[in-house]
C-alpha cells in the first residue's frame, strides 16, 4: 500500500477504500452468490467468479488512478464472493465419507496456506518488479484455474433452491446486513465505533458510519 500509495498517488482513505472494498462486496454477497450457484450450477458460478477476478485483476494491474483501482477491487470482490461458495459447495457435494473430510482438510489447508504466503509473495513481487504485478500474477492462475474447472470440476446444484422461490428480500437483507456489519468492524477503528473522530472522512457526521453499519446490519441479519 504505500508503494501504491505514492505511485499512483493515492490519499490514505484512498488506499483504506483499495483493501475495505473488496472485502465488503465479498463478505455482503457470500449468501446471494452461493444461491445462485444452488440454482445455476456451482461450476457455472465458479466461471463466472474466476472471469470477473481476472476482469477486476486487469482493471487493477492497469489502473492510472485511485477511481479505477477502487472500481477494479470492486471488481475483485465481486469474483471472489462467487468463487469461494462454489468451491466450498462443490467439495461438500463430490466427496463423501472419508474422503470428504480430507477434501475438507486441502480445501482449508490451501485457505490458510494462501493467508500466510499471499502477502509474502505480494511483497517480494512490489519490491523486486512492480506493485502492479501483485494483481497480473492471478491472470495465469486464473487461466488455469479456468482450464481445470472445465475439465475436472463437476456440476452440481441445490435441489431445494430449485424447488423454492427466489428470496429476493432475504438476499437483500443478508447482504445489507453482512456488509454493514463488516463495514462497522473494518471502519470503527479508523472513524470511530458511534462518535466520529475527527480525522476521519465523516467528521461531519452526526454518527459515525461505522456505529450506523454496526446497528443496521446487525438489525437486517435478524430481519
Amino acid at each position: 500500500l504505500p508503494t501504491m500509495m505514492t505511485s499512483l498517488p493515492l490519499t490514505y482513505t484512498e488506499a483504506q477504500w483499495v483493501t475495505t472494498l473488496y472485502n465488503l462486496i465479498f463478505a455482503a454477497l457470500l449468501i446471494t452468490t452461493g444461491d445462485l450457484g444452488d440454482r445455476w450450477g456451482r461450476r457455472t458460478t465458479l466461471t463466472i467468479g474466476l472471469a470477473l477476478f481476472t476482469a477486476g485483476s486487469v482493471m487493477a494491474g492497469l489502473a492510472g488512478g485511485a477511481v479505477t483501482l477502487i472500481v477494479a477491487r470492486a471488481v475483485q470482490g465481486l469474483g471472489g464472493a462467487f468463487v469461494l461458495p462454489s468451491t466450498l459447495s462443490t467439495v461438500n457435494a463430490t466427496f463423501r465419507g472419508r474422503e470428504r473430510a480430507s477434501a475438507f482438510g486441502v480445501w482449508g489447508a490451501t485457505i490458510s496456506g494462501a493467508a500466510a504466503v499471499g502477502p509474502l509473495l505480494g511483497g517480494w513481487l512490489t519490491t523486486s518488479f512492480s506493485w502492479r504485478w501483485v494483481f497480473g500474477i492471478n491472470l495465469p492462475i486464473a487461466a488455469l484455474l479456468a482450464v481445470g474447472t472445465r475439465m475436472w470440476v463437476p456440476q452440481t446444484r441445490g435441489e431445494e433452491a430449485a424447488r423454492r422461490g427466489f428470496d429476493g428480500g432475504g438476499l437483500a437483507l443478508s447482504a445489507i446486513g453482512m456488509g454493514g456489519v463488516v463495514l462497522g468492524l473494518i471502519e470503527g477503528r479508523s472513524l470511530g465505533w458511534w462518535a466520529p473522530l475527527a480525522s476521519g472522512w465523516a467528521h461531519a457526521w452526526p454518527v459515525s458510519p461505522a456505529g450506523l453499519g454496526l446497528v443496521l446490519g446487525g438489525v437486517t441479519l435478524v430481519a
